[in-house]
């Protein structure tokens, strides 16, 4: 198979039909036709069926897919690089992060590097923890910032800021509780949570044998704060997200383990370019913890 032909098929799943990935190639309908008859005839099996409006991928359709989105990423990000090189620049970094990401202290390494490292440049992908480490495991990414919990085999971590969890709502129903509250507080109210908190929030409640209205359980930090600024309910958020939004109130959690780390995280398993390994070092340095090994810490200054 040829990369004009993965070109096709992109267009094809991305537009729905043959004739959408004609218009956003600027070519007529039946080259494209052609490519993708004979890149099926290639692979020796159905790639799709055309259906009344639009076209079904068959299994091994979402396979190829799957493929064919990583390798015409590759290889405009490698024909980016080589116009960076070409340019005298260092190419660029391929970097994830999380919706609730963000923090200050990521901000201060980011400055930190651009102060030594000017010609590097930056392709970020946003996206939830667990998409972005399947980003990772793909190589769509070199390196991601995401929020715990993670499972972390294989994984080089620096924990940048360790962030309480909040509950944060409009100011007619935060304001009246005290500075600090638990989840037992609030559990008149309807909740706005993260799915992957969904489990640990259930078993506080159950411990303390409270019933809670779970109004919307989802995966990002800004629908959040968009239905608790709605009014809607009261968003358990991380603090550092607080400052996106203007008008919540927030009240901190005093359960001890309603806690999550912000972290910069790359495979062990993989190589990354020069930038992104200078990117990784950089946090090394900045996020140093009294409990790094020696060897660690000698490692990091090299």
């Amino acid at each position: 198979m040829t990369m004009e032909q993965l070109y096709f098929f992109a267009a094809l799943v991305e537009e729905g039909t043959i004739s959408g990935a004609a218009r956003r190639l600027h070519m007529s309908q039946p080259p494209v036709s052609i490519q993708l008859k004979n890149l099926e005839n290639e692979c020796g099996i159905r790639l799709f069926e055309r259906g009344a409006r639009q076209i079904t991928l068959t299994d091994a359709g979402r396979v190829l897919y799957n493929y064919a989105q990583k390798i015409v990423e590759l290889k405009t990000s490698a024909e980016d690089d080589m116009k960076s090189l070409k340019a005298g620049k260092k190419g660029s970094i391929r970097l994830g992060i999380a919706s609730s990401g963000t923090c200050e202290e990521f901000i201060r390494g980011v400055a930190a590097f651009r102060a030594e490292h000017e010609n590097i440049s930056f392709k970020v992908y946003d996206d939830n923890t667990l998409e972005l480490l399947k980003a990772m495991e793909k190589q769509k990414i070199e390196l991601a910032v995401v929020r715990t919990p993670f499972p972390k085999k294989g994984l080089d971590v620096v924990s940048m800021v360790n962030d309480r969890i909040v509950a944060a709502g409009l100011p007619e129903m935060i304001d009246h509780l005290p500075e600090e509250i638990m989840i037992k507080d609030v559990k008149d109210k309807p909740l706005i949570i993260y799915r992957r908190w969904e489990k640990l929030i259930r078993e506080n409640i159950d411990h303390e044998k409270i019933k809670v209205d779970f109004l919307c359980i989802n995966d990002d930090s800004r629908t959040s704060l968009q239905w608790a600024e709605a009014g809607l309910g009261v968003a358990l958020i991380p603090e550092s997200i607080l400052p996106l939004s203007h008008k919540l109130s927030f009240r901190r959690l005093s359960e001890e383990n309603f806690s999550s780390s912000i972290c910069l995280i790359k495979r062990q398993d993989r190589r990354v370019s020069e930038g992104a390994e200078e990117f990784y070092r950089t946090f090394q340095k900045m996020f140093f913890k009294e409990d790094m090994s020696l060897m660690d810490y000698i490692n990091i200054q090299k």
